[in-house]
């Protein structure tokens, strides 16, 4: 507004001289009014200059903000990472620790289920332990979890339709990791028998020695998420490594030679385990004492060699006629005896009575003799007996008694 009035003041100086006919105030005016004019000009020039400037400079300053959050977020990523590996660390630390105080696969895979619970994202994860049999693995024993579980299942069959040859077949050329997501493998999808709502599939091969122990499958994990998971199933599989060197060593210390039953000194254990169990949850349990009929008179005649093939057919013949939860032992030369959880007298009676009969009817076949062997059984109950002692020498009576009612027969303890 100020440069107006000046303006306005030289040129009413102008008018003033040239009104009063005074050239050099006239000249005089008209050079203050160009000077005013080009400094003006100069100033519109210096503003514009100055807002130029000041624009870059905030241009520069906003390129370094970005930059910077740029860089912040960059930062905030890696230790974010940084955080998520140590947060892996030690729980590979912690599970690596509750693992190695397990000694059987089911305690175990319940560690890792668990891990993989609190680190992962996933729908459903699984363990498949193979045994060798020829040149091809064949599944033995199966767990899985679902996310959502309390606690890891065991299974003795193929869990949700997944079949068992496919996921081998994925290892048949070489054992490295797979990771499988619909849309990019959807025939894998079918081959496996995998359901609309698993979207990927990761299974991890685990090794031990070379030697192909078992198969770690998990569904809908993040693909993030895959590379970690593999770090801990190489650890899982020294787990399982010892897991098999224990039943290995355990099995030569629990189980006879010549028959494959469990021994005298493991079945006692066994015993005292499932009085317990059956006391304090007042289940009744049965058990059976079992002895071959003149043995020692077959000895005499034909022979130890003819006399231990009989002991490993008759085993044979009784493991095949019980549960997989009954527990069966070589008691002592010539006997075996027989634990049977959860089960009263009567249906003990028909188990009994279902070996006698089996054994019965076998035909033994030895070298180039064909013998009929037969058994005598005595049964005792529990809670009708207080202790495991009392439950053998009532087993043990019953036994006594069906040797002195023509043998062949199965006898209950009576008072």
């Amino acid at each position: 507004m100020n440069i107006f009035i000046l303006y306005a003041a030289i040129l009413l100086l102008i008018l003033h001289t040239a009104l009063s006919a005074n050239i050099f105030l006239t000249m005089l005016a008209i050079f203050l009014l160009g000077g005013a004019i080009i400094g003006f000009t100069e100033y519109r020039h210096s503003l514009s200059d100055l807002g130029e400037r000041e624009e870059k400079q905030m241009e520069k300053e906003e390129s370094a903000k970005r930059k910077l959050s740029l860089e912040e977020q960059e930062l905030d990523g890696y230790i974010s990472e940084l955080r998520q590996k140590e947060i892996i660390i030690v729980s590979l630390y912690e599970i690596t620790k509750n693992m190695s105080q397990n000694l059987t696969f089911s305690e175990i895979f319940h560690a890792l289920s668990a891990f993989l619970k609190d680190n992962f994202m996933f729908r459903k994860a699984g363990l498949l332990i193979l045994k060798e049999d020829g040149a091809v693995p064949r599944v033995e024993k199966e767990y899985h979890v679902y996310k959502e579980d309390e606690e890891a299942q065991a299974q003795s069959k193929e869990t949700a339709g997944i079949d068992h040859a496919g996921i081998l077949n994925l290892f048949a050329k070489d054992k490295k990791e797979i990771f499988i997501a619909r849309g990019n493998s959807e025939e894998v999808f079918e081959e496996l028998r995998l359901n609309k709502e698993v979207k990927t599939f990761s299974a991890i091969p685990l090794l031990s020695e070379k030697r192909f122990v078992g198969v770690l499958i998990i569904e809908n994990l993040a693909r993030i998420d895959f590379d970690k998971l593999v770090i801990v199933a190489m650890q899982f599989a020294l787990e399982i490594k010892k897991v098999l060197l224990y039943e290995k060593v355990e099995g030569l210390a629990i189980t006879d030679g010549l028959t494959g039953l469990y021994t005298r000194r493991y079945f006692f254990e066994r015993l005292n385990e499932e009085l317990s169990r059956s006391k304090r949850h007042s289940f009744s349990f049965s058990f059976l004492m079992i002895d071959i009929d003149d043995f020692k008179i077959c000895n005499d005649t034909y022979g130890h060699l003819v006399g231990d093939i009989i002991l490993r057919d008759v085993a044979h013949l009784i493991k095949e006629s019980v549960r997989e939860i009954d527990l069966v032992a070589r008691y002592g030369g010539e006997e075996f005896s027989l634990v049977l959880p959860e089960t009263d007298k009567k249906n003990a009676h028909l188990a009994a009575e279902r070996i006698r009969k089996k054994i019965d009817e076998h035909i033994f076949k030895t070298y180039d003799e064909k013998l009929k062997i037969t058994v005598s059984i005595g049964l005792a109950v529990y809670p009708e007996s207080s202790d495991a002692s009392e439950l053998i020498e009532k087993a043990d009576k019953a036994l006594y008694l069906a040797k002195g009612s023509g043998k062949n027969i199965v006898c209950e303890y009576k008072k």
